[in-house]
């Protein structure tokens, strides 16, 4: 143990008698480090954002879908269909199919275009934000095509200039045809920055029963291509998923047919994860390659470090000084160099990924099992490349040494 101390009590003293070069040897270390930490933790933490996201925009839903690309294709799903799968299937809280239309919009602020989303009461559950003012519409004002709709808030803002407008009218216009709308609800706005990249906002939205679209627009929904459905829980949705099809294609006489097909929120998040993860990995990797070179870095100081002391190596090694000793000592020096640029780089890493993580919006997620892996890497890092030099001054003959001018 008073070996050891030694040995960094002298390593600790050449680097401080070569502070620049040091200092200039730490940086390939320090780049390397907090360039592997910042893209990790960037790359983790917008992962868990983009799932978090699109968990709330999106999680548990399925969307059961005919292949219409199949000549062969002859099935079509009905509105009693979506009344047997939330009747009969487990864990289903609603489904719905969705039709939607562009038309504009009227109100007293002026002009903007509608986005309608048209489907049964089950389309309540489509989207992240609560109801915040009013209500949803209801299965009588479904049955009866009431034409009401929800909107919101941005929307009412875009129509009225404020959001208590429930109970208030707008005239809204599509395929030529112009019908009289109520609001009665509002949902808050999204806050997802996946909402805001992919441009929403700037228009009307407006969720109405799919009767409204059919009795007062000439709507189509005697035959239906696809179905949302929406899961109780996101993990059960691929059972979901599993039993409607088995429900859909016995209800049609279509089995073994492979005509109804589903796709998951839950399928799509692992191809997201995938790329992301694929992505990350690359550019970690790629940051990793400075820490080969702030490596090769080391060694080439340290084999300068052993041609500047080889006449104190002499001196040493004629006094008694051992084999091991001598390479112990410039190994520690190594190490002790990597690990005060490896500390130095941890501590950018994590400042940088959390300052750019406050700017895209995405909470860096900094994994203490990466920074205890940079740390070790670091420190292995001064090891391995140090150990060259190490065995060669440990090598060299006290009578060459001693000669050496």
């Amino acid at each position: 143990m008073t070996q050891i101390k030694e040995y960094v009590k002298i390593a600790i003293m050449n680097i401080k008698a070569n502070r620049g070069r040091s200092i200039l040897t730490m940086l390939g270390i320090i780049i390397g480090i907090s360039s592997v930490i910042m893209v990790m933790s960037i790359g983790t933490g917008v992962k868990n954002g983009i799932n978090s996201e699109l968990d709330g925009i999106a999680g548990g839903q399925i969307q059961v879908y005919i292949d219409t690309t199949r000549k062969d294709s002859t099935a079509r799903f009905t509105l009693e269909d979506v009344d047997a799968i939330v009747e009969k299937v487990e864990n289903v809280k609603g489904a719905t199919p969705v039709m939607n239309s562009w038309g504009t919009a009227e109100g007293p602020k002026g002009t903007s275009d509608i986005l309608f989303s048209g489907g049964t009461i089950g389309l309540q559950y489509d989207g992240s934000t609560p109801i915040v003012k009013g209500r949803y519409f209801t299965q009588n004002e479904y049955d009866a095509g009431e034409p009401v709709c929800v909107i919101n808030e941005s929307s009412a803002r875009l129509l009225f200039g404020t959001t208590d407008v429930v109970g208030m009218t707008f005239d809204a216009t599509s395929f030529g045809m112009t019908q009289e709308m109520k609001i009665v609800g509002i949902r808050g706005d999204s806050q997802s920055n996946i909402v805001s990249m992919l441009g929403g906002g700037g228009y009307i939205e407006a969720a109405t029963p799919l009767s409204v679209l059919v009795n007062k627009y000439g709507f189509l929904a005697d035959e239906l291509s696809s179905i949302l459905i929406f899961a109780n829980k996101a993990e059960n949705s691929t059972q979901i998923a599993k039993d409607t099809k088995t429900l859909l294609e016995n209800r049609h006489h279509i089995a073994g047919e492979n005509q109804v097909l589903y796709q998951s929120f839950a399928d799509i998040s692992k191809q997201y994860n995938s790329i992301l993860n694929a992505i990350t990995l690359f550019v970690s990797l790629v940051a990793a390659i400075s820490l080969m070179v702030g490596g090769i870095g080391v060694m080439n100081i340290m084999l300068v470090s052993v041609t500047e002391r080889t006449r104190e190596i002499g001196i040493r090694k004629a006094l008694g000084a051992r084999t091991k000793s001598i390479m112990w000592q410039f190994l520690a020096e190594a190490g002790i160099i990597t690990l005060i640029g490896g500390i130095i780089g941890i501590i950018i890493g994590i400042a940088t990924a959390l300052l750019i993580g406050g700017i895209i919006k995405m909470p860096a997620s900094i994994s203490l099992f990466t920074v205890f892996v940079a740390s070790v890497f670091s420190c292995g890092i001064g090891v391995f490349f140090g150990i060259y030099p190490a065995k060669k001054a440990a090598r060299l003959s006290p009578i060459e040494a001693l000669r050496h001018e």
